[in-house]
């Protein structure tokens, strides 16, 4: 599952929908349809079919749409309805008064933008999980917007509402382990444990200390590595070598943040191509990036080793998904865009206390009423923000048809990158800067199992596979306590392009022309090779044992952050304001993938309106 640079240079990974005339665009974008209870809806998610279809006749088909009449006037549209878009509808209505009419667009078939619920039936239980955004970070405590939104819907953002429940698998000794190809090791092969994955998990603070002195040397021992790697992995775990000895502190400043991890592996701690293939992956979570794509700096923000003499792991507060961050409920950040939606539209769910949500009934056929002071409207595409004085018209596509909307203020809360395309009356400067903000793909794919005996065998929940597609894989809460219960398996895949010497932004681009490019029948095909070809030797067969397999992907995933390596600066990171009466929103704004940028930007969206 890997796309070359000719590949992409050459665009051959995606043929989608070229030539279409704009009224066929509209027929393919009401194809998707909807249904009554999505969050159940298994197959393709996340940008599934028709999500994509309008936004791309705009930027990559140049369709021309005709103007048509508006028939309803709001206070205030929001365009997106993930996190940040619901957040700044929570905030306008504290501002400028709870009876204030507002529409919120999106362009999926369920709300909740990144943060999207999945869930799976299994002989009779229900497995509820996440599709996208899943986390807490660890600067959601001590940001204000993030701490007033919270406690507006009665949350405490230094504790997770229901507390940490007990760990199934570790009273069975369950833990990590890691899995050796042989296209890429030369041999398939189970290693029990990952040192590696324990000094991250130390390194951020999830663990009292660090692994014991010889504890990765010993796996290394049997990894079917070279001599010579295995020798210099074991002196990098450790951390007794300074590898930057002699280099000034002001050259040192400057090498850490400018120069690729995995030039440092191979330059400084010796590393060669096997060694670097296992440690390649390890940073995929986190930045959508391998180790030839983050710094050296970024290496060390999550935990990775680089040696002596370095500075202490830091967490990097742009960040969505780190070491340092926290899972608040089964279902992730989607119980907080419910808890938002229920507060917004009231009736859609009965919820006691907060935690109740996860559990809660959600009537969609709610969200968009004539009577409500809110309406949330699905498969709706904006194509046209159109600011005139005091008034703002937005044009959308919804149910096969052109529709338009009056609005006092207007939100634009989805992919910062399309607006230059919703807005071309925006000056030039913000266009450009707004069109660098280039999303980082990624696929969360979540597998629903009948037993997880397999794992039970193989005493691991937790797989490390260095240089496969899925490279991180565990699995979630069981629904029951022993390993004939059905339970979840989550899988990780990022479309990196290793070893292409891309800047992150081609990286972004190539991944995302993969995965459009690639049919669910194809994507299905690589999840189940690769978990009969772990896990055959325990007894587990895909055909037997999957009961359902719910495929989110993320073609524009994580927010693009400031990259040190193409000499970008965090702390000159531009942020628009948008337009007259027209806000912008969403992570993207930030330069930061994380919860409490969405909140954020949210609240300042809002802030710059006036009445």
């Amino acid at each position: 599952m890997t796309i070359s640079r000719r590949d992409f240079l050459n665009g051959t990974a995606l043929t989608i929908a070229a030539g279409l005339a704009p009224a066929q665009w509209l027929h393919a974008a009401q194809a998707a349809g909807s249904a009554t209870y999505p969050p159940a809806l298994t197959g393709l998610r996340g940008n599934h079919a028709g999500t994509f279809t309008l936004a791309h006749s705009l930027a990559r088909e140049g369709a021309k749409y005709p103007t048509v009449l508006a028939h309803e006037a709001f206070d205030l549209v929001v365009v997106g309805g993930g996190l940040s878009g619901l957040a700044a509808a929570w905030f306008y209505r504290r501002k400028f008064g709870a009876g204030k009419r507002i529409l919120i667009l999106d362009n999926h078939d369920d709300f909740g933008g990144h943060a999207k619920r999945n869930e799976f039936t299994v002989r009779g239980k229900r497995l509820v999980t996440y599709g996208g955004s899943a986390e807490m970070p660890a600067t959601a405590a001590t940001d204000a917007a993030v701490r007033e939104l919270l406690a507006g819907l009665g949350l405490d953002a230094a504790r997770a509402p229901a507390g940490e429940a007990p760990d199934p698998y570790a009273a069975l000794g369950m833990g990590r382990a890691v899995f050796f190809d042989a296209d890429h090791f030369g041999r398939d092969q189970w290693l029990a444990g990952d040192p590696f994955g324990e000094l991250i998990d130390a390194r951020s603070g999830q663990r009292a200390s660090e692994p014991a002195s010889g504890l990765a040397q010993r796996f290394l021992d049997g990894a079917p590595l070279p001599p010579q790697d295995r020798l210099a992995l074991a002196k990098l775990a450790e951390g007794n070598v300074d590898y930057l000895a002699g280099m000034p502190a002001g050259e040192r400043a400057t090498y850490l943040p400018r120069t690729r991890y995995a030039a440092f592996l191979r330059d400084k701690a010796g590393i060669g191509l096997a060694g670097q293939r296992f440690l390649r992956s390890r940073s995929n979570d986190a930045y959508a990036l391998d180790a030839d794509g983050i710094s050296v700096a970024d290496a060390i923000s999550i935990g990775l080793p680089a040696g002596a003499g370095m500075p202490a792991p830091a967490p990097n507060p742009r960040l969505g998904k780190s070491p340092t961050s926290r899972l608040w409920f089964p279902d992730g950040n989607a119980s907080l865009a419910r808890l938002l939606v229920n507060s917004l539209i009231p009736g859609v769910a009965t919820i006691g206390k907060p935690a109740d949500v996860v559990t809660a009934a959600f009537d969609y056929s709610r969200l968009d009423r004539d009577d409500a002071r809110v309406r949330l409207r699905l498969n709706s595409t904006a194509i046209a923000v159109e600011p005139d004085g005091n008034i703002t018209r937005v044009t959308y596509g919804w149910q096969g048809n052109l529709h338009r909307v009056e609005a006092r203020h207007v939100v634009l809360a989805g992919y910062n990158m399309m607006i230059p395309y919703l807005m071309p009356s925006l000056p030039a400067a913000q266009k450009e800067a707004l069109r660098a903000d280039v999303k980082a793909p990624l696929i969360y794919t979540k597998v629903a199992l009948d037993h997880w005996q397999a794992f039970a065998a193989l005493k691991t929940r937790r797989i490390h596979a260095p240089a496969m597609a899925y490279t991180d894989l565990w699995l979630e809460p069981p629904a029951g306590t022993g390993p004939a219960d059905p339970a979840v398996l989550h899988m990780l895949y990022v479309p990196t392009v290793p070893d292409s010497g891309m800047s992150a932004r081609e990286r972004f681009r190539a991944g995302r022309a993969f995965l459009l490019g690639t049919p669910f029948s194809e994507l299905e095909l690589g999840i189940r090779t690769q978990l009969d070809r772990m896990l055959g030797p325990a007894g587990f067969a895909s055909k037997d044992v999957i009961r359902g397999i719910t495929l989110n992907r993320w073609a524009h995933g994580y927010s693009y952050m400031p990259d040190s390596l193409a000499g970008e600066d965090a702390a000159t990171w531009p942020v628009l304001p948008g337009m007259g009466s027209v806000s912008f929103a969403n992570s993207d704004s930030a330069g930061s993938p994380s919860l409490t940028a969405a909140i954020g930007q949210g609240m300042r969206a809002v802030d710059r309106l006036t009445a």
